[in-house]
């Protein structure tokens, strides 16, 4: 961060107790390279050496500064919030502390009303208050009104970008014969919220934290991930007490394109058209079955292949069996699988770059689906 530091006063016997506050980050942490590229360089660049971290559990940042702590040099200061409403834990930070550094604070947000009340103390009675220069972070109506008022802007060093490069290899696209085949079951997947199968927390708080290209979780990251891994993780446990599976739907392939539903209740789609789809009697004869659909009321309990044919509650209800589910118990290891036995589902024709040179089956791309679903274009 050129040109901009925390001054340390050796005169001072205890290093600087840091506040860093933030409004919400989502419930997608990957998606937020520029908060994180603002955090390590605030605890990198701005501070000095063993600086103490106020930690006040409940806030967006307390999850991160442990490992901060540990990457940068710093001591780390848990601040009892008992009895404190969540609303309330910034505020108890800022209280402890003698510098205090907004990560974000979006328009009406908390922060911005934390900070805002901050300023207009004198500059003598209050803490030393940063902030992080980026309008995707700090709007700039917001950093303009805060520099007047005394506030110091820094700037994120952003690291390398997270998309990993395109291999530059070639991609085999799927012919209509192959789609059109009615022995597909087909495997979606998504985006990775926090770790991924098997990853240390360690581990993933650091891609976070230092702008790893191994932080990007997304949708296509994660099939490029299953594709070099040569594996599909069983990671849903239908019924208790037996082994996670791995769930399929017998769909066509053109009902990925014409039947997602955005479940507002998740937030999310209820799939991403993005996957695999394995040949039936492959996967049947590796101990795929498709499950039964039961009534609520019906359950048994001890079978792994069963599904409730609609979900509990009284909002409403989803059909689960218009889904015509398969399971397979454990993972599936694609190392086995043929080149004709399996198509590689991407969106659009973008996402081809990011599979080229690792897929050993063709590719379709949903997207070049006409718009009945016919064939693809």
């Amino acid at each position: 961060m050129p040109g901009s530091s925390l001054p340390h006063d050796p005169a001072v016997q205890q290093p600087p107790r840091i506040a860093l506050v933030s409004s919400h980050l989502g419930r997608w942490p990957h998606r937020r390279s520029d908060w994180f590229a603002a955090l390590s360089t605030a605890c990198d660049d701005l501070l000095p050496n063993g600086s103490r971290l106020l930690l006040v559990v409940g806030t967006t940042a307390a999850p991160y500064l442990a490992r901060c702590g540990e990457l940068f040099g710093h001591r780390v200061e848990t601040v009892d919030s008992v009895g404190v409403s969540r609303g309330d834990r910034d505020r108890l930070s800022v209280s402890n502390a003698n510098v205090v550094i907004a990560l974000a604070a979006r328009n009406r947000s908390r922060t911005r009303a934390l900070i805002d009340q901050l300023l207009k103390d004198p500059s003598e009675e209050r803490p030393a208050v940063w902030f992080a220069r980026a309008t995707s972070l700090v709007p700039q109506e917001i950093a303009e009104k805060w520099i007047t008022l005394g506030a110091q802007p820094f700037d994120a060093q952003t690291g390398h970008p997270r998309q990993p490069p395109g291999t530059g290899g070639t991609v085999l696209l799927a012919s209509n014969r192959m789609t059109d085949s009615g022995d597909w079951l087909v495997h979606c997947t998504r985006e990775c919220a926090g770790r991924w199968p098997g990853q240390s927390q360690d581990e993933y708080l650091d891609d976070l934290i230092l702008g790893r290209r191994s932080a990007d979780h997304s949708v296509q990251s994660t099939l490029r991930r299953i594709l070099v891994e040569r594996r599909l993780r069983a990671v849903s446990r239908p019924v208790r007490g037996f082994p996670p599976a791995v769930s399929f739907s017998a769909s066509p392939l053109k009902d990925l394109v014409t039947s997602r539903v955005f479940r507002a209740h998740r937030g999310r789609w209820d799939f991403e058209p993005y996957g695999l789809a394995i040949s039936r009697n492959w996967l049947a004869a590796r101990g795929a079955r498709p499950v039964v659909y039961r009534r609520p009321a019906d359950l048994l309990g001890d079978d792994p292949f069963e599904q409730p044919t609609e979900s509990p509650g009284r909002h409403r209800r989803l059909d689960w069996a218009s889904e015509k589910e398969w399971r397979h118990p454990g993972d599936v290891d694609l190392s086995l699988l043929p080149p004709d036995g399996g198509l590689v589902l991407v969106n659009h024709d973008s996402d081809l770059d990011s599979v080229a040179g690792i897929s050993r089956w063709p590719v379709v791309v949903l997207s070049r689906f006409r718009p009945d679903g016919s064939a693809v274009q």
